[in-house]
This record gives structure tokens, C-alpha cells and sequence, in this order.
């Protein structure tokens, strides 16, 4: 049976002076899986990552997670502008995995590697960086806390086409490197199924279907779900 890194169960929360947010949401995460979120824009997918992540406290239900790295959608916003590349990442380091911190130039030099980037981005500031370098380096941050779990919170959107394809090209590399357990965040129909083993479909804070990717896909249960991916089609037809 495969662990499960991530269990969420019965989980709500609604925004302040707003009746949006979450309602009873229940899903979860397998090791060595890449589980879609997958919804309209504005449906609570980015609200269930805040509160796995402890960004937020939910009303109600129970989150069950081992250690997390969160791959932010901006990371530009998410990258300090005054301090170098080298820098954050020994920081980062220095707070998500301090046993490591002595070793933290090796891991750094591998992670690189991993996250194929050039040791000469370590010199540089994130604004001297391309929008790819900067979400190789969030990816990069992201996995020096040694995380079980990556949340990937619409990690391409921000991207060009050519540089989604390399960024989801990386994450499926790591994931099947490192038997990673992904939580991958997007409103992208084709990305998800790209990229996904198992999805859940969020509309209106709530999971209204799940499955198996292909079987999703091919044969969706309900009446949001047909039209959500008739949506894509068309998309694709008008281009």
C-alpha cells in the first residue's frame, strides 16, 4: 500500500465578510505521486495550498502532513531583491534544514545541478535572473528544506510556453528522481493532464470529482467536469 505524505479531511474555511472560501474538502497525497488541483480561477485551490501550508488557520477538519516545500506561482515576489542568489539558498538551509547547514555548499552545488542551473546564478540578484531561472530557483528553495512534500501552487501560469515545458519537464524529473509526493496547483486543463497522476476537481471551494487522470479525462462524471474540459477543447480549436 503507498504512504500516504498528506491527508486532508473535512476541511473548511471561509474568508471574512465573504461566503467564499472552502467547504468540507477532503483529499489526499500519495508518496512518489503528482495529484492535480485542478479548477476555474477563483474555486479555493490556492486557499486549500494556503491552509496545508499553515499560511492561514481553516475553520474546521483536520490536516495530516509531513514536511512541506511550497513552489510559489510568483517567485519573484516571493525572492528577497536586495540579497544574491548564493544567499538565499544558504538561508534557506540555515532555517528548513539546520542539520544540513554545515554541509549547506555541497547540497547548494547538487541542487543546482538538480534544478539545472549554472553555478554563476549564485552571484546574481533575482531581478538579473529570467522568469525561468527565478522558478528553478523557488523549485530549487523549495526542495533545500528536504521536503516529502512539494506544493506547486500554478507554477508555470506565469511562464511562456517554451519555459512551462522545461519547468514541467523538471518536476517530473525530480519527482521520479526523488519518489516525490507533488500537490500540483492549476487552472491549466492541458498542464494537468500532462503532468498528473490523479486529480481532483474543485468548483465553489468544493471537490465535485476525482480520479485517476485518463479515466478523468476521458469518461468525467459530471456535468462541471464535461464542461470544464469541452472549455479546453474549444480553447485549443480556436488557436
Amino acid at each position: 500500500m503507498s504512504e500516504k505524505v498528506c491527508e486532508v479531511k473535512n476541511l473548511t474555511y471561509t474568508y471574512p465578510k465573504s461566503d467564499k472560501g472552502l467547504k468540507n474538502v477532503s483529499l489526499y497525497v500519495n508518496k512518489g505521486s503528482i495529484v492535480g488541483l485542478l479548477g476555474e480561477s477563483g474555486c479555493g485551490k490556492s486557499t486549500l495550498a494556503k491552509c496545508i501550508s499553515a499560511q492561514i488557520v481553516p475553520d474546521s477538519g483536520e490536516i495530516i502532513c509531513k514536511k512541506i516545500g511550497y513552489i510559489f506561482q510568483d517567485n519573484y515576489a516571493s525572492l528577497n531583491p536586495a540579497k544574491r542568489v548564493g544567499w538565499l539558498l544558504k538561508e534557506t538551509i540555515r532555517y528548513g534544514n539546520p542539520a544540513s547547514f554545515a554541509d549547506s555548499d555541497r547540497l547548494i552545488k547538487n541542487i543546482l545541478e538538480e534544478t539545472e542551473l549554472d553555478e554563476s546564478v549564485l552571484d546574481h540578484y533575482p531581478n538579473e535572473l529570467s522568469g525561468g531561472q527565478r522558478q528553478r530557483i523557488g523549485i530549487a528553495m523549495a526542495l533545500l528544506s528536504d521536503p516529502d512534500i512539494l506544493i506547486a501552487d500554478e507554477p508555470v501560469s506565469a511562464l511562456d510556453v517554451t519555459v512551462q515545458k522545461q519547468v514541467i519537464r523538471l518536476i517530473n524529473k525530480l519527482n521520479e528522481k526523488k519518489n516525490l509526493a507533488i500537490l500540483f496547483i492549476s487552472h491549466d486543463i492541458k498542464v494537468v493532464r500532462e503532468i498528473c497522476n490523479y486529480i481532483y476537481i474543485v468548483k465553489d471551494g468544493e471537490v465535485v470529482e476525482e480520479g485517476e487522470s485518463e479515466v478523468l479525462f476521458t469518461n468525467p462524471s459530471t456535468e462541471y467536469t464535461k464542461n470544464l474540459l469541452d472549455s479546453s477543447y474549444l480553447e485549443t480549436e480556436n488557436v
